[in-house]
């Protein structure tokens, strides 16, 4: 349990009275942090906003623009904001406004003319009760990635499907499967499994910031999106894709559908786009293992140490559509000023052909970028590349380790030498 002497909650007050809301302000601003509105309106706005910040939310009835209970209803329709507990503030002949909002779901009042203690005494309740809800909350909640977990979505599902307006609502469905996560399990171990785990979830919630996340499995995630377009669904999973790395990333499954009754069916459809998706990885990474074992098992690996040692600093290239190797050097290149290939072969004799200048291949930069020492004595090398579109890559790996990269139709091939 959070201990409130140490941490202050974040009280939203909405209210268009000048002299009642900096009393208010003044009762609770020692023990909490507080976010004032004028209206319900902006109150509504700024809740939207920051939801996951907010613990109580204090409120008066009769204000402009948006009064008490149009705020009410709003924040009932919204499913991130109506587990959030509302205190109404009313004077005591008001009975029938204290039935009425009871009706529609505040949590407690507070009389005017306002009494500190008893103001304190009621708000500090209840967030005794929201923090003994908590560890309740935290039984539905993935411990790894703070995401909701398998029970937790179950929960939710039915929450939503007996909402009013649930047959009526859209909601975007992404199934998502993280990439390799076996493999880094069985090659490295499991701590570097959780933290691939880690940047794969943060990444996906940059993306869908108001969306519901849940771990459904080891691997396997679901992200619930409501009330927005089929486009900006579209467009915020083409977004994610952008942000994968070569060693961060997951396959995608997406469907869109109207009304909390069709979530389950739509997980399934999304499920199967996923793994139509997750098929074609599998293919494109068995046909990188293909090329790369012929790489290794070729007399090419002998001429590429030979090269790497007679042209140090630089990188060599597999072209996967005609299985040339070839080799570029940025520090003859930025020595000697060469503008093309040719060039760069005139320098030596032509004996090595397939030597490239980074316009061949909308190369801007290529070379070492940091050098770690770790405890093991092990030197890890980092080689960094920008091309020309704007593709940035960062490749790590061991001495003498060989890894690829692959960017289209070329297939950059590192051979790591002892001189780094």
């Amino acid at each position: 349990m959070q201990d409130t002497a140490e941490y202050k909650h974040t009280l939203l007050v909405v209210e268009d009275n000048i002299v009642n809301r900096e009393i208010l302000c003044n009762i609770l601003e020692e023990s909490f942090n507080i976010i004032t509105a004028s209206n319900g309106l902006d109150g509504l706005n700024f809740m939207r906003e920051h939801y996951k910040e907010i613990s109580v939310v204090i409120l008066d009835i009769n204000m402009p623009v948006m009064n008490g209970y149009e705020f009410i209803e709003a924040v009932k329709d919204d499913i991130r904001l109506s587990k959030i507990p509302i205190v109404v503030t009313t004077v005591h002949s008001s009975i029938n406004e204290e039935i009425h909002c009871l009706d529609m779901g505040v949590f407690d009042f507070i009389a005017k003319p306002y009494i500190p203690k008893l103001i304190l005494t009621r708000i500090n309740n209840i967030i005794r009760l929201l923090e003994s809800e908590k560890s309740v909350v935290d039984s539905t909640t993935d411990a790894l990635t703070g995401v909701k977990n398998r029970k937790g979505y179950y929960e939710d599902v039915e929450s939503f499907a007996a909402l009013p307006d649930a047959s009526s609502r859209t909601v975007g469905i992404v199934y998502m499967d993280i990439n390799g996560l076996k493999e880094v399990n069985d090659e490295e171990d499991h701590t570097a499994g959780d933290l691939l785990i880690k940047n794969v979830v943060e990444t996906a919630k940059q993306v869908f910031y108001d969306a519901e996340i849940y771990r459904m499995g080891g691997d396997e995630f679901i992200i619930l999106s409501f009330d927005e377009s089929e486009s900006s669904l579209g467009k915020k999973v083409m977004k994610l894709k952008t942000c994968w790395t070569e060693n961060v990333s997951a396959s995608l499954g997406m469907v869109f559908t109207k009304g909390m009754e069709n979530i389950e069916a739509g997980v399934a459809a999304a499920d199967r786009n996923m793994y139509e998706e997750k098929t074609k990885y599998y293919e494109e990474r068995a046909d990188h293992n293909k090329f790369f074992r012929k790489i290794l098992n070729s007399d090419m690996l002998r001429l590429a140490g030979a090269m790497t040692e007679f042209l140090p600093g630089g990188f060599l290239a597999f072209r996967l559509d005609t299985g040339e190797l070839i080799h570029y050097n940025k520090d003859i290149v930025n020595m000697l000023g060469y503008k093309s290939s040719k060039e760069m072969r005139q320098m030596v004799n032509n004996n090595i052909k397939n030597v490239v200048h980074p316009d061949d291949y909308n190369l801007l930069r290529a070379g070492v970028n940091v050098v770690k020492h770790r405890a093991s004595g092990i030197n890890t090398v980092e080689l960094r590349l920008t091309m020309k579109n704007g593709n940035l890559r960062l490749i790590t790996m061991g001495i003498k380790a060989v890894n690829t990269v692959t960017f289209g139709e070329m297939a950059y091939v590192f051979i790591i030498m002892d001189r780094y």
